[in-house]
């Protein structure tokens, strides 16, 4: 006993323009961080320390690990309106603000190297990252 099926389709099955709304993306990023200025500077001397006794606190490379999965969860539902017709930029308007809003929160949890004594009493608090508010403040995202 044989059992065939055959059959085809015809039409426009929406694909080509599934791919070129996908193009939109190619090649495009997101960046979350601290750009420019004075405030860029005492991130990057925060994240790797210093050899004048600044120890590492990596906020930034916590905020990524963290949240790898999170970000990549995050931007499917976007993804699939990208496929569906929408904007590309709708990603990255999401991800964006996404992306500096985990790193504001990784400032803020804390779990660093502890401030030096007298630091402590300079500040007031014993709160790495955390003094005028400017590095904080200062965080942002740029498409790139």
């Amino acid at each position: 006993m044989d059992i065939s099926i055959s059959g085809s389709l015809e039409g426009d099955l929406g694909i080509e323009k599934m791919i070129n709304n996908l193009k939109e993306i190619d090649g495009k990023a997101v960046e979350g961080g601290i750009f420019g200025g004075f405030e860029q500077k005492k991130a990057i001397w925060q994240e790797y320390g210093t050899s004048r006794g600044i120890p590492s606190r990596p906020f930034l490379r916590n905020a990524l690990y963290e949240n790898e999965s999170r970000f990549a969860s995050f931007i499917l539902p976007y993804l699939q309106n990208v496929l569906e017709g929408g904007s590309a930029d709708g990603v990255f308007d999401a991800l964006g603000p996404f992306m500096a809003m985990s790193i504001q929160r990784s400032i803020a949890s804390g779990g660093f190297a502890a401030l030096a004594p007298s630091t402590i009493k300079k500040k007031g608090h014993s709160k790495p990252l955390l003094d005028t508010g400017a590095m904080y403040g200062a965080v942002t995202w740029k498409k790139v």
